[in-house]
């Protein structure tokens, strides 16, 4: 039984090793065409998230914790309100559906104190 499992996965959709991340604005290596390299994904890692909201868009940051200083920005995604709630049913779905099979995820307390959440929100698995 899968862990997660998704509607449809592309056939060249593939885990992303640790050699194949790059940064954006990086190539991962030489391209014979300039103008095709623009139109590959870009994958990076993130531990630092912010989302930014408006009456009629968002923004979520993704960046990478660096010891001792602020996150290095990686990515920048501007949505739409209805984006937002989307991408929050669809990650709740996937959430449940990996600790329905492998167990909680617990979040430390400072997680919910610098996001002003007070943990009611994820059910019996609130915080450890």
């Amino acid at each position: 039984m899968p862990i997660i499992q998704r509607p449809y996965v592309p056939p060249e959709d593939q885990v992303p090793q640790e050699d194949s991340y790059v940064n954006p604005g990086e190539s991962a290596g030489p391209s014979p065409n300039a103008e095709d390299a623009s139109l590959d994904p870009i994958t990076f890692y993130s531990d630092s998230m912010h989302i930014f909201s408006s009456l009629y868009s968002a923004v979520l940051f993704f960046g990478e914790q660096m010891e001792e200083r602020e996150p290095i920005l990686r990515a920048r995604i501007k949505v739409s309100p209805q984006m937002l709630k989307a991408i929050a049913l669809l990650t709740a779905k996937h959430v449940k559906e990996y600790e329905d099979a492998v167990g909680p995820i617990t979040l430390p307390d400072q997680v919910y104190a610098a996001w002003e959440l007070d943990g009611t929100e994820e059910g019996e698995h609130a915080h450890g």
